[in-house]
């Protein structure tokens, strides 16, 4: 297919891309830019992302599991702002124009994307080496952004969810490492199907201080926060969340593979002492597992119980 033929057939006929009822899109795929008006009361925030064949995903994987999860991976940003999902714009560079490939990886996308009110209003397509990118956009009141420069002194660490399965799947989802039946679909939904907190991201906005998402691994995205904010963190290395399924699995470095291992697109936030009735309310309502793992003090960044490398995923 050319170019043209592709956008329309593919992407903007897709239910994704349908702008009816929405007041804030006023042009979507098919013009030179799209067009945009951002409700009054709200602030635009946007992330991009870019995942590239054999180094984020393997080679020949599903194109609609790609899809998938190149939202997921993409809207954890806007969780970690505490960010109402708006619109995306895609850039997607192909080997070539694969009718049925493209068709796939749109439902992927879409499956994901339609439901959290997210809609596909413009991209670009070029020849190359398998690549995504996709930049998101949410809406969010200015007061409640939630910043990585904003932890305090004393304030508590909390995680959701569960760490390390993600990183735990990679050499399964690649056949390196054989696994039974059972562990298999469960490594595969961890990777392939990430759940980004966004409902938990807009309630928690209102009780933390610092917030952000753990894409690149614990151990090594808190540091961020850290740095940001001028201060240190005391972890407990025992509170950290980790599935029985990674616990069993791999018992010996479980806790390493949680702390260092990246994609788990989870949240880490700090939030004052004061606020922890607030927060199990909240994350009980949401069914939400949240657990608190340390707090925040003046200098420094001590794991107890791990000695460990404190460095996570890295990008060159």
């Amino acid at each position: 297919m050319k170019e043209f033929e592709l956008i329309q057939r593919i992407f903007k006929e897709s239910s994704m891309a349908d702008i009816e009822g929405r007041k804030d899109i006023l042009l979507g795929i098919g013009d030179d830019c799209a067009q945009v008006r951002i409700p009054a009361d709200q602030t635009l925030v946007f992330s991009m992302d870019t995942l590239v064949e054999g180094r984020h995903f393997p080679y020949d994987a599903d194109p609609y599991a790609i899809g998938y999860r190149a939202v997921a991976s993409c809207v954890s940003d806007l969780a970690a702002m505490g960010a109402k999902p708006a619109f995306f714009t895609l850039g997607l560079t192909l080997p070539n124009s694969d009718a049925q490939w493209l068709s796939a990886f749109a439902e992927g996308l879409a499956e994901m994307a339609e439901p959290i009110g997210l809609l596909l209003v413009g991209g670009d397509t070029t020849k190359g080496p398998l690549t995504i990118t996709l930049q998101v956009h949410g809406y969010i009141e200015e007061s409640f952004i939630k910043k990585r420069s904003q932890a305090q002194l004393d304030d508590d660490i909390y995680v959701t969810g569960t760490l390390g399965d993600a990183a735990a799947a990679v050499p399964v989802m690649t056949g390196e490492m054989i696994v039974a039946n059972e562990l298999y679909d469960y490594f595969y939904e961890r990777y392939w199907r990430p759940s980004p907190r966004l409902i938990g991201g807009m309630a928690l906005k209102r009780v933390a201080n610092a917030m952000m998402d753990i894409s690149d691994g614990f151990a090594q995205d808190i540091q961020h926060i850290l740095s940001a904010s001028d201060v240190g963190a005391f972890v407990q290395g025992h509170l950290i969340p980790i599935s029985e399924a990674l616990s069993k699995w791999q018992p010996d470095n479980a806790l390493s593979i949680a702390l260092t291992g990246g994609d788990d697109y989870e949240l880490c936030f700090t939030a004052p002492k004061s606020m922890r009735e607030e927060i199990r309310l909240i994350t009980q309502t949401l069914h939400l597992p949240c657990a608190r793992v340390g707090e925040i003090v003046e200098s420094g960044f001590v794991i107890e119980g791990y000695a460990g490398d404190l460095n996570g995923w890295q990008h060159f």
